[in-house]
């Protein structure tokens, strides 16, 4: 679902944060134009947003199938980029990359290569949370551009990678801690400007409380009318409560049923 989508994008902007050599210049939807935004910033800047996500229904099960999105990752650079390296004697030294075109293509390749090291790579809270919500990468797709706008001259590529997800859980259910949606939540719950938005999904996911059948009929979208069909709906009262029988007698027909419960005797429902 949506949710999922949502949490699969925040986990990944958190992840690739000074992982790259964008540092902190990693935007999470911006509804600027890549060429706009960085002729405003020309340091080096990641761009993430989620597109072309789809489900393999069956019948009515909109929440569930197999969850497919596209993460796309833009980069671009504007200017002269320096890079830390080793100096082949133990010691630190930078290395300028000029602002042409092999330079700013050499960028874009190292920028590419850090933001799927820093996806996969298991040594970061953030990383490891992606990767539990996104169980595989079924595509990775890389998208060369280039333009000079208002008088800057940026190169840029868009980075696409289609991510199977996990579900989002079910309206009504607890989050248990240490799942894929547990442990992001937490996360974000510690993230000053994330934690907001944590509250807000606990409420859309935990705020409603639901019996099982309620949920499983949500599920899979069907009517509570077809589940009392299926014999899945229990007995309700007036107030739409779940009522405890003790005792279930068929009629000689075997079409009526008198049902008896704890208040109730077998003359009284006979």
């Amino acid at each position: 679902m949506s949710l999922s989508r949502l949490v699969m994008r925040l986990a990944a902007a958190r992840a690739l944060r000074e992982r790259t050599l964008a540092g902190a210049r990693v935007f999470d939807s911006a509804v600027d134009p890549i060429d706009q935004t960085i002729a405003e910033n020309r340091q080096p800047l990641l761009v993430l947003t989620t597109d072309e996500h789809e489900a393999d229904i069956t019948g009515r099960d909109l929440a569930g199938g197999a969850q497919r999105c596209d993460l796309i990752i833009e980069l671009a650079i504007a200017a002269r980029v320096e890079v830390p390296a080793r100096d082949g004697q133990g010691g630190q030294i930078t290395i300028a990359i000029p602002h042409t075109d092999e330079g700013m293509e050499l960028t874009l390749d190292m920028m590419e290569h850090q933001v799927i090291t820093s996806l996969t790579r298991d040594d970061s809270a953030w990383a490891r949370a992606w990767m539990k919500l996104v169980p595989r990468v079924s595509r990775r797709l890389s998208r060369r551009g280039a333009s000079s706008e208002n008088g800057v001259r940026f190169a840029a590529r868009q980075l696409v990678l289609t991510c199977d997800l996990v579900d989002t859980p079910t309206v009504g259910a607890d989050i248990p801690p240490g799942t894929a949606w547990g442990e992001v939540l937490a996360l974000m719950e510690a993230d000053q400007t994330l934690a907001p938005i944590a509250a807000m999904l606990r409420e859309q996911i935990e705020g409603e409380s639901l019996t099982d059948w309620a949920r499983t009929a949500q599920m899979l979208g069907v009517p509570l009318e077809v589940m009392d069909q299926l014999g899945v709906l229990p007995t309700l009262d007036n107030q739409g409560h779940a009522v405890t029988m003790d005792a279930v007698i068929f009629d000689e027909e075997g079409e009526r049923i008198t049902l008896i419960d704890a208040s109730m005797t077998a003359a009284e429902a006979i």
